[in-house]
């Protein structure tokens, strides 16, 4: 099914059939498309010499592409200079992804450009295919307009305006990581149309594997439903048939599950289905979706509680060609009348509708500015214009120049299916963290675990760039660190190396934030792979977390604080002629030290003599930690002072209160002296 079952596999994943995987969507480019193609099989069959090569050109016209492989290799093996054979299949292995198979034997049959411009079309969609965009470029422009019949020339447009768009979006990559599921879930054969359970820890997908059912009409064994859950560290267990929907009879796909996984929609036999999971665990009988049609519906996602359903149908074309519709529920419950959404239907396919929970609106289409094959787009629904925002292409890398479907989005990652050259198959099912860096923080320590690495200068490199920053005083650092990529850390200490280690970190999505990392000096404490926990959802922000800073509990500093050294305060005081005291505090601590009770009972003093007197209590922080989280410490920090001060009988009118965070420092925050002086609350007098 690709997009949504067979039907849609050969629209989505084998772009130019006319009649693929059976019943799937047999267009190369609509009906202008399966006009061109038609047209080339009937100028070859003509022009054909050695052989009578009917049979194969039946079985391309029908999308049997291994069929017809299987007719032509043994031609070739008897010819190999035959160069009309090796580039009828090139194209059936292009069909198939086998993109370097492809590119070997169009190179070996570049004879046969003389017979057929249209060769060099064909050429450079495979080399556009397989990635390699400028040798698509440079093969395309061997072809001349005037040289291709009036047929072949959209054809021709279509390819060169891939191949720009892919030029536009694969030169400007998001900051995002995509990972292959792994052999446990992706195999040589085919696996896409993946839904994911509530807890995100389960998958249903659809998979066309050799041997594991019967063989459909294309030679392709008929689809299955499976089933898989990951383990502690979200790596996918092997997959299982999913009971009642692994017929080898028929094709048949997950298609949505929703309603805490009670509700699954599926595609099965060619039409839409809705199906119960009951008290025990299995599912009740599949009851037909109200958008059934003779035609080809092959997708629908239901969402707004219920209420409303988009889905993908080629109903209004004498040629199957997807176009999306929306329909509503009214206030019996009952569907209303669909509605082409026009507005994101594009003259080539569009399928595969998936709302997210932030209301983002995805699709994948052919048509638009798609690089190649399907992309992925989104869009939002606009309700004061009362119709969807243009399209927007999710660029790369989610999206490549092969095929990109399914795309389904869950906040800090999501999942696609694609036929990138890659895979472990022709389609693989990949996941998507939407972001390929975050905040972790921590301490350098010795192996003691409490003598802390003070002052070290931190790198990371084998990234994009350098990134570095410097431990404090108690060893602790906060630092943007790529993420399920390898990277080698490496630690400086006066000019010497002190740590260097390659490490990959793994984010688990889970109920609580833990991105605190220490890293031991002198010892093989760390292992190369890291784990941390983050609570997922749309506001995720992993590069700015609102997480309390590493405790510097039991950790001795390198060098006495200088909030103690009584000299250095007065001088501060002095340099900014400041008559009431400053108080300063340890590391991420908002507790008044005895050091300071005598100064702040002076304070307290000349207060309660002169109530005339306001003063402003200001808490301070340096720069270590978020800026919620330091908001809140200059909080904590004030709070304590202005309490200590209502003790030794201050009026309440005469304070006012407020939290600088790490906005107004006072020194450097790129030495231990310089955090010091900026760990303060500052009493000031209020001028009336």
């Amino acid at each position: 099914m690709v997009l949504t079952t067979i039907a849609s596999i050969q629209s989505l994943f084998f772009p130019q059939t006319v009649a693929f995987w059976h019943t799937v969507n047999r267009t190369l480019l609509i009906m202008r498309s399966l006009i061109v193609f038609s047209f080339l099989l009937l100028w070859l069959t003509i022009t054909s010499q050695a052989q009578n090569l009917n049979k194969v050109y039946a079985a391309m016209e029908g999308g049997d592409w291994e069929v017809a492989l299987e007719m032509l290799e043994p031609i070739i093996e008897k010819n190999a200079k035959n160069s009309e054979v090796k580039f009828l299949a090139a194209i059936c292995h292009t069909e198939r992804y086998r993109l370097g198979q492809a590119i070997e034997l169009f190179n070996g049959a570049t004879d046969f450009a003389q017979d057929s411009p249209y060769f060099w079309v064909k050429f450079a969609k495979a080399y556009l295919l397989n990635g390699q965009v400028d040798d698509a470029e440079q093969t395309i422009r061997s072809v001349r307009m005037q040289d291709l019949d009036n047929f072949l020339r959209p054809d021709y447009l279509l390819v060169s305006n891939q191949i720009q768009n892919a030029k536009k979006y694969l030169s400007n990559p998001r900051g995002i990581i995509i990972k292959n599921l792994g052999p446990n879930i992706n195999t040589e054969g085919n696996e896409y149309s993946q839904v994911v359970t509530a807890d995100q820890r389960g998958i249903y997908f659809t998979a066309r594997r050799k041997g594991t059912a019967k063989v459909a009409d294309d030679g392709e064994a008929y689809e299955q439903v499976l089933t898989a859950d990951m383990n502690e560290n979200d790596e996918w267990k092997k997959d299982n048939p999913l009971a009642g929907f692994a017929s080898t009879t028929t094709n048949e796909a997950p298609i949505q599950l929703f309603n805490n996984d009670s509700t699954l929609i599926s595609f099965y036999d060619e039409d839409l289905f809705i199906s119960q999971k009951k008290k025990d665990g299995t599912w009740s009988k599949r009851v037909a979706l109200p958008i059934n049609s003779k035609r080809w519906d092959s997708h629908a996602f239901i969402y707004n509680n219920g209420n409303s359903m988009i889905y993908a149908s080629d109903i209004n074309h004498e040629i199957e060609n997807l176009d999306l519709y929306i329909m509503h529920k009214d206030e019996r419950g009952k569907w209303g009348k669909p509605s082409p959404i026009t507005e994101l239907n594009s003259p080539l396919n569009d399928d595969a509708p998936f709302v997210a929970g932030d209301g983002t609106f995805y699709f994948s289409s052919r048509g638009h500015d798609s690089m190649g094959g399907y992309d992925i787009f989104s869009t939002k629904y606009d309700s004061t214009a009362g119709k969807f925002e243009a399209p927007v292409n999710m660029g790369a890398p989610i999206n490549l120049p092969n095929d990109d479907t399914f795309f389904t989005m869950y906040g800090g990652f999501a999942y696609l299916s694609s036929s990138r050259p890659e895979g472990y198959g022709q389609v693989d099912i990949y996941r998507i963290i939407m972001f390929n860096q975050a905040q972790i923080q921590g301490k350098f320590l010795d192996c003691d675990g409490i003598t802390p690495i003070a002052n070290a200068l931190i790198s990371i490199e084998g990234t994009d760039g350098e990134v570095t920053t410097t431990t404090n005083e108690y060893g602790v650092y906060k630092m943007l660190m790529p993420v399920e990529q390898s990277f080698t850390l490496k630690a400086v200490l006066n000019g010497e190396v002190v740590y260097e280690k390659k490490h990959t970190i793994r984010v688990l999505f889970r109920d609580q934030f833990d991105v605190e990392q220490n890293f031991y000096v002198g010892c093989e404490k760390n292992d190369e792979i890291i784990y941390v926990k983050m609570i997922n959802g749309f506001d995720l922000d992993p590069i700015n977390l609102s997480v309390a800073p590493p405790s510097a509990e039991g950790i001795q500093p390198v060098a006495p604080p200088v909030e103690e050294s009584k000299e250095m305060i007065a001088a501060v005081l002095a340099k900014n002629n400041i008559r009431l005291p400053n108080v300063f505090f340890d590391f991420d601590k908002y507790n008044i030290k005895p050091d300071f009770f005598k100064r702040l009972n002076e304070a307290a003093a000349l207060l309660v003599e002169n109530r005339d007197l306001r003063v402003m209590v200001a808490g301070h922080t340096d720069a270590y930690g978020t800026n919620p989280y330091n908001v809140d410490l200059g909080i904590r920090r004030y709070t304590e002072v202005y309490n200590y001060l209502i003790s030794k009988g201050v009026d309440a009118n005469q304070l006012e209160v407020k939290t600088l965070s790490e906005d107004i420092p006072i020194s450097t925050n790129e030495t231990i002296e310089g955090r010091a002086y900026n760990r303060r609350v500052e009493l000031s007098f209020i001028e009336k």
